[in-house]
């Protein structure tokens, strides 16, 4: 089957209103157009990755899951390793400043590579002094101190 290279190569040959009735597991034929060819192919409906990676909860306030290939491509990320942000709750956004889509990457002295190094991170940050935290959002590095209460 031919590599796709671009996403231009892809030619819609499904009425938009179908496109929405289409579930996970589906299998959709598709025409690419390609060096003025068409060459037919059928694809199998999947999930965005977020969505079907394994979540961990951090405090009832965070949850995260394990950045991969497949989020880092979808999301532009620059990063190879670390914990995307799901989902935080209000008060972590005001206080804090992360926000759904940032990756944490390090947290104090802990290179955090997946949601569970995350998590443990956080879960034994000091209530005495600030914790630092390390994140990317839309490519850029940015830090955070914040107190565990």
């Amino acid at each position: 089957m031919p590599q796709l290279r671009t996403p231009q190569l892809v030619a819609y040959r499904v009425d938009p209103g179908q496109r929405l009735s289409f579930r996970v597991g589906d299998r959709v034929p598709l025409v690419i157009r390609r060096g003025g060819r068409e060459i037919p192919v059928t694809v199998t409906v999947a999930d965005r990755p977020e969505v079907s990676a394994p979540k961990v909860t951090v405090l009832r306030e965070i949850e995260l899951t394990t950045l991969t290939p497949a989020l880092r491509a979808e999301r532009g990320v620059q990063s190879e390793q670390g914990a995307y942000v799901t989902r935080v709750s209000d008060m972590v956004r005001d206080n804090i400043g992360l926000t759904e889509g940032d990756v944490i990457l390090r947290i104090n002295n802990v290179t955090v590579r997946t949601a569970q190094d995350a998590a443990r991170a956080i879960e034994q940050a000091s209530s005495r002094s600030p914790n630092r935290m390390v994140f990317e959002r839309r490519g850029a590095r940015y830090y955070t101190d914040f107190y565990i209460r």
